[in-house]
């Protein structure tokens, strides 16, 4: 993965922590830190992974520094992994009568780095170790790969009479901690009953403890089905607004991911150059069982592979447990949540269940040959895993030449065309004469007329045009309207008119003010309750539009919105009062105490109070 340490940063990297103010003053001291945590507490709840990038920041905040740490995690992981292993494969391949113990300890301790090596080397990885807003999922999976040997640890113990509550309590902490990095460390208790149904049995020195942990695990499976039933069932399928954002109902994401698990299936047997296109932004949606016909096949190949887990649960335990795992890794971001169809990087846990799985294929099947071919044909695979990983990476390394590919092999992706146009556009400086600008605009009108295709490449194209000082094409701004007024409402419409607002508020360029307040009015109208759009709306109509009543009316509107916060209207008035707007803070503040009386009481509304008195009385100009 060496080669790639010299790439950039890509997609979600940028909206993340590269663009982010919050994470560009980050330096070596509490109140920087701080800072991050509440912004990531607030924005995207995994504060643990958020404060790793302001570190990155406050060490100098290059790319490959950024790059480095992600791998340099990989490799923990890695052995941690290949602890794991070396517990699994002694417990899962018992010795024959007439093998040498010592022996077939070493033998199953190489067996195990043979694994974990070939996890960490996989082409796969590189899209999950390269791109570092993933980083939440490298940490992820270290807390949950701790939280399991402690756990695999304390159960050792109890199986020899010996306590082993400590562990176990160390095992929960790890888990509660990993949260912070990424969610889906809750599924190490998943694991952990995998563990228990193909290696343990719930077994115990004393019957007593045997029986509490049937018990346990018996009431965590029916408290995982009320959370089920009872809340996600209600807010996210039932919900019509939930999936209000993405063009595919929860019964649709559920039939694609049928064929979408069978495809990461693939990719982990055969990792074939070309399959792994990154970005999957125009990946086929499933409308039914038989649209496409692949939609059937992949439910009936996974049910295959369920079926076939648990009838060898018992006779090769390790094979049952390597599928087993791959599903339970995919139980969050396979749910119907309304996440996106497709990505690589939930498969860097997952690829552990397959590897494991086929292992234990290849064990069986080489257990009576000579003993050089398992050698002969670790070799062989770790050599084909590694020539395709160098090229992988050798195409991450270089922008331009992973930008390229990326469209090249997947050129109906709005993303990748997006991606390739903006690398053009800074390669060009920006320079209306270098002939990699007008590459760029025309690729930004390609993937803006790409099927599926987001608002992001008429943002591009607007605010290039403003910041040279041409007149924007009308045709720009009408299908910036087509796409607010017809597509779902998701994170990049928002990204994309956040975008513009933010750079005509700023006064880096002049946008025709009229126009941006129709763009706004349309996504309003269709998203009436998102209280950031008013805010926004309301920076517009203030500082570009200039039109007070107007933000009054917006500002006041998100208030309404979120009136159950108490502390709403506190922060709102101070990011008023911050940025020089004292008019409109005192309105406000007047307006939001008639409405709501109580506020009074607040112990926040009185600071924002005396921080608005003792600004007016300073007499500072209004920005």
């Amino acid at each position: 993965m060496w080669p790639a340490l010299s790439g950039s940063f890509i997609f979600d990297d940028y909206p993340i922590f590269v663009e982010n103010p919050a994470f560009q003053s980050a330096h070596w001291n509490w109140q920087a830190f701080h800072e991050v945590w509440l912004w990531s507490r607030t924005n995207i709840q995994r504060p643990l992974a958020m404060l790793s990038y302001a570190l990155n920041y406050a060490a100098g905040g290059s790319i490959w520094g950024f790059k480095a740490v992600n791998l340099a995690i990989h490799l923990v992981n890695t052995a941690l992994l290949a602890a794991l292993c070396k517990r699994l494969l002694r417990h899962g391949w018992s010795p024959r009568g007439s093998d040498d113990l010592i022996a077939h300890a070493k033998r199953t301790s190489t067996w195990a780095w043979l694994l974990a090596t070939a996890w960490a080397l996989h082409p796969l990885q590189i899209s999950t170790v390269m791109y570092v807003v993933q980083r939440m999922e490298l940490l992820g999976f270290t807390f949950t790969l701790l939280a399991l040997l402690c756990y695999w640890k304390a159960r050792q113990l109890q199986l020899r009479d010996r306590r082993g509550w400590p562990w176990l309590l160390s095992s929960a902490l790890l888990i509660f901690v990993g949260y912070f990095a990424k969610e889906t460390t809750v599924l190490a208790p998943g694991y952990a009953l995998l563990l228990e149904l193909t290696l343990l049995h719930f077994e115990a020195a004393r019957p007593n403890a045997k029986r509490n942990w049937r018990y346990f695990y018996a009431a965590g499976c029916v408290a995982a089905t009320v959370v089920f039933v009872f809340y996600l069932l209600p807010h996210y399928v039932f919900d019509p607004g939930a999936f209000a954002g993405r063009p595919y109902t929860a019964w649709e994401r559920e039939l694609t991911q049928l064929r979408a698990l069978s495809m990461y299936i693939g990719w982990s047997v055969l990792p074939l150059p070309g399959q792994m296109h990154f970005y999957y932004d125009n990946y086929l949606i499933s409308t039914g069982w038989l649209a496409p016909a692949t939609t059937l096949a992949g439910g009936l190949f996974l049910s295959c592979l369920l079926g076939l887990a648990w009838v060898m649960r018992l006779r090769r335990p390790l094979l049952a447990l390597g599928i087993a795992w791959f599903f339970m890794a995919h139980a969050l971001t396979s749910a119907p949540l309304p996440l996106e169809l497709v990505f690589e990087h939930r498969n860097y846990p997952a690829l552990f269940g397959i590897l494991l799985a086929l292992t234990d294929l290849i064990w069986l099947a080489t257990r009576h040959a000579h003993p050089r071919l398992p050698a002969i044909l670790a070799t062989i695979f770790l050599a084909t895993l590694s020539f395709l990983t160098v090229l992988r990476a050798a195409t991450w390394g270089n922008p331009l030449q992973l930008a390229m590919t990326l469209v090249h092999d997947n050129s109906s992706s709005p993303r990748a065309s997006y991606d390739l146009a903006r690398l053009y556009m800074d390669l060009s400086h920006d320079d209306p004469q270098s002939p990699l600008f007008a590459r760029a605009i025309a690729e930004l009108e390609r993937g803006a007329a790409l099927p599926n295709s987001s608002p992001l490449p008429e943002q591009a194209l607007l605010l290039t045009a403003a910041s040279e000082g041409v007149p924007a094409q009308a045709a720009w701004w009408q299908s910036l309207f087509d796409k607010l007024r017809n597509r779902p409402l998701g994170p990049q419409e928002y990204r994309a008119l956040q975008g513009l607002a933010s750079r005509a508020v700023e006064g880096k360029v002049n946008l025709d003010p009229q126009r941006l307040g129709e763009a706004y009015q349309i996504a309003i109208e269709r998203s009436p309750n998102y209280a950031s759009l008013h805010v926004q709306y309301a920076d517009v109509a203030s500082v570009v539009m200039h039109d007070m009543p107007l933000a009054l009316h917006h500002l006041q509107t998100a208030i309404d919105i979120n009136k159950n916060d108490p502390d709403y209207a506190s922060r709102l008035i101070g990011y008023l009062i911050a940025n020089g707007r004292l008019s409109e803070a005192s309105a406000l503040f007047k307006q939001a105490e008639q409405a709501q009386p109580n506020l009074q009481r607040n112990p926040h509304w009185k600071a924002v109070r005396a921080q608005l008195e003792a600004r007016q009385q300073g007499g500072q100009p209004e920005s």
